[in-house]
C-alpha cells in the first residue's frame, strides 16, 4: 500500500469536505475514522444551511457574510439536497430588549434580550446585504396585523417576521457524495470502524473487518475528528485545549397536526425564557431542537429526560391549539458541537460558532498536525477549502482545481424517466431521484428484481438500497444503515420487523456471525436516537 501524502483523521463534514478539495487537486490521501462517516455531530444537525442570523448580535460578521455566501452556493450547486426553507419568526415585542440586543453587539454585556421586531427588522437588513452577492434569497417580510398570522400562535404575539435560510434535506447524502467524488479522483482511500496508534514517526492502522494491519507515514496529518480533537492530539503527541464540546438535542416527532400547520415552513421562536429554539418540516416529520449542554466526552451520546422535557415544553408553547406528548416522539438526534474554547464566557450560547485551522508539531512526529477546531455546517467547503490551501503550501504544491462553483456530482439533470431503461419502475425511480439526484443512476442496478421489493412496514425504501448502502458506501453496522445511509428511524418510526429484515440483509451481504447481528439489533432496540422513547422488541432479527 502506497503511502499517502496526507492522512485526514475524522470522517465527518469537514474531514470529508478537506479530502474531496485535497484529492481534486491531485494530492494522495487517507482518511480514516474510529467509528463511521458522517457520525457524531454532522449526523446531528438541525439539517439547515444557514447564515448565523443571530451570530449578528455577537458581531461575527465575517462568520455571517461567508456562511451566508456558502449557504447560497449550497442551494446552486446541490439543489437536489440543499432547498430554500422560509422560516417563520413570531414576536412577542416590538422594541423591549432591543436595547439590550445593542448593548451586546457594543461589547457592554453578554446577556441577550428578548428578540424584538425592531431589532430583527434591523439584523435582517444586514443579514440579506451579507448574502446578495452570490445566487441570493427572497427578502424577508413583516406582518404586524393579527388576521395576517399564522393560525395557533399564542394572543401575546405582536409581529411575525419570516425570511429565508436553507435546508439541507440529505446531510448525510451530501457527506456521502463527497466522499465518492474524492475516491473516484484514484490513488486516495477511506476506511471506517478501523483503529489506530502513533508508532514512533508513523501512524499504524488496524482494520478489524479485514484483520488488516498497515503503517502510514504522511507528510501531513489533519486532524478533523470534531469533538475528539484535543484527544486526538494528545494521542499524536500532546495535550491541547481548543475545543468546548456543547452537546445538542433534537425531536423528531410524527404529528400530521403540527405538520400541516406549518405549511412547509421553519419556525423560530422565543421559548418564553429568552432563548430561542427551531422548527422545522423535514419530510413527513418535524424536527425539534436545540438543547445546549456542555460536555467533556466526545462519545456522549445520552440524551436526558431534561432535555427531553425541555424540548416537549418549548414546541408547546407555539400554537396555542396543538399539542405535542412523547408518544410523538419516533427518534431523538443528538452530536456534540465542538465549538472553540475561550470564547463565550460561561455561556454556551454566547460561544463563537466560527472556526479556526491550528498546526501543530509534536516531539518525534515529522509531520505538522493541522486542527481543524470549530466551524458550522453551513461553512464545511470553505474550511475544507483553507485546510487545503495550508496543506498545499506545506507540500509545495499550487491549487489547480476550485470547489467554489462546483456542482455536487448529485446535482446533473435527471429524471424518473431516465431511470426506465434500467429497468426501474415509475414510483421507485422517482424515490431514488428525490434520495440521490443523478446518483439514482449508480444506485439503480442495486434495485432490480429482488433488490425491488419494498422493505417490510417502509415503503419507500427498497431492498438493493440497503445493499448499496453496504457495498457502495461503507455500511458496516446496522445503525450505520438506520441513522447515516437510509435514515429509516424517521418517517412513522422504526418497525421491528424493518429492523430484522435489515439485519437479515447486512448478515447474507457481509458474512458477519448471526450471534453479533443480534447483539446490534438489541443495542438498537435500547437507543432512542433509533425508536425514541417506546420500548419495543424483535423476534428473529438475523
Amino acid at each position: 500500500m502506497a503511502t499517502p501524502e496526507v492522512l485526514i483523521l475524522g470522517g465527518g463534514v469537514n474531514g470529508v469536505a478537506t479530502l474531496r478539495d485535497l484529492a481534486l487537486n491531485g494530492v494522495t490521501c487517507a482518511l480514516i475514522d474510529t467509528g463511521d462517516f458522517c457520525m457524531g455531530a454532522s449526523s446531528a444537525s438541525s439539517r439547515m444551511a444557514h447564515g448565523g442570523l443571530r451570530y449578528l448580535e455577537g458581531r461575527e460578521f465575517r462568520l455571517v457574510a461567508e456562511s451566508a455566501r456558502e449557504r447560497n452556493l449550497l442551494i446552486a450547486h446541490a439543489p437536489h439536497l440543499v432547498k430554500p426553507l422560509e422560516i417563520t419568526v413570531p414576536l412577542k415585542h416590538l422594541v423591549s430588549g432591543f436595547g439590550r440586543s445593542v448593548g451586546r453587539f457594543l461589547g457592554l454585556t453578554r446577556q441577550s434580550g428578548p428578540l424584538s421586531y425592531v431589532a430583527l427588522e434591523g439584523a435582517l437588513r444586514v443579514y440579506e446585504a451579507l448574502g446578495r452577492r452570490t445566487h441570493p434569497l427572497p427578502s424577508h417580510r413583516a406582518v404586524l396585523r393579527r388576521a395576517e398570522f399564522p393560525k395557533g400562535l399564542g394572543k401575546d404575539t405582536r409581529a411575525v417576521v419570516s425570511y429565508y435560510d436553507g435546508q439541507i434535506v440529505q446531510p448525510e447524502g451530501l457527506v456521502f457524495e463527497m466522499l465518492g467524488e474524492a475516491l473516484a479522483q484514484g490513488r486516495s482511500f477511506a476506511l471506517n470502524h478501523v483503529r489506530w496508534c502513533r508508532d514512533g514517526d508513523a501512524i499504524a492502522v488496524t482494520d478489524p473487518a479485514g484483520d488488516l494491519t498497515f503503517t502510514l507515514r504522511p507528510r501531513v496529518i489533519v486532524n478533523a475528528t470534531g469533538a475528539a480533537i484535543d484527544l486526538v492530539n494528545a494521542e499524536l503527541g500532546a495535550p491541547t485545549s481548543y475545543l468546548r464540546g456543547v452537546k445538542g438535542a433534537h425531536l423528531v416527532l410524527d404529528h400530521p397536526s403540527l405538520h400541516a400547520r406549518m405549511k412547509g415552513r421553519a419556525f423560530y421562536f422565543d421559548d418564553r425564557t429568552g432563548r430561542m429554539v427551531i422548527t422545522l418540516p423535514v419530510g413527513e416529520n418535524v424536527l425539534v431542537g436545540t438543547t445546549e449542554v456542555e460536555t467533556a466526552h466526545p462519545d456522549d451520546h445520552c440524551v436526558s429526560e431534561g432535555e427531553i422535557d425541555y424540548l416537549l415544553k418549548a414546541i408547546n408553547t407555539l400554537f396555542d391549539d396543538i399539542s405535542v406528548e412523547p408518544s410523538h416522539i419516533v427518534a431523538l438526534t443528538t452530536g456534540i458541537r465542538p465549538l472553540r474554547r475561550g470564547s463565550g464566557g460561561s455561556s454556551v450560547t454566547n460561544a463563537a460558532r466560527d472556526h479556526a485551522l491550528e498546526e501543530n508539531r509534536f516531539a518525534g512526529l515529522t509531520p505538522p498536525v493541522l486542527s481543524l477546531v470549530g466551524g458550522k455546517w453551513t461553512t464545511f467547503r470553505a474550511f475544507g477549502e483553507e485546510t487545503t490551501d495550508r496543506v498545499l503550501a506545506l507540500l509545495g504544491r499550487v491549487r489547480q482545481v476550485s470547489t467554489r462553483e462546483r456542482a455536487y456530482p448529485g446535482a446533473a439533470p435527471i429524471t424518473p424517466a431516465d431511470l426506465a431503461s434500467q429497468g426501474i419502475e415509475t414510483d421507485l425511480a422517482a424515490q431514488l431521484v428525490q434520495r440521490y439526484g443523478a446518483l439514482a443512476h449508480d444506485v439503480a442496478p442495486y434495485c432490480r428484481d429482488e433488490g425491488a421489493k419494498a422493505l417490510i412496514d417502509a415503503p419507500a425504501f427498497c431492498r438493493g438500497e440497503v445493499v448499496y448502502a453496504i457495498r457502495a458506501r461503507g455500511a458496516m453496522h446496522l445503525e450505520d444503515i438506520l441513522l447515516r445511509r437510509l435514515r429509516l428511524t424517521f418517517g412513522k418510526g422504526l418497525s421491528m420487523r424493518t429492523l430484522a429484515e435489515i439485519a437479515e440483509i447486512l448478515r447474507a451481504e457481509t458474512g458477519r456471525d448471526a450471534a453479533i447481528i443480534r447483539s446490534e439489533s438489541a443495542s438498537a432496540m435500547e437507543d432512542p436516537r433509533i425508536i425514541g422513547l417506546l420500548p419495543r422488541t424483535v423476534e428473529g432479527a438475523a
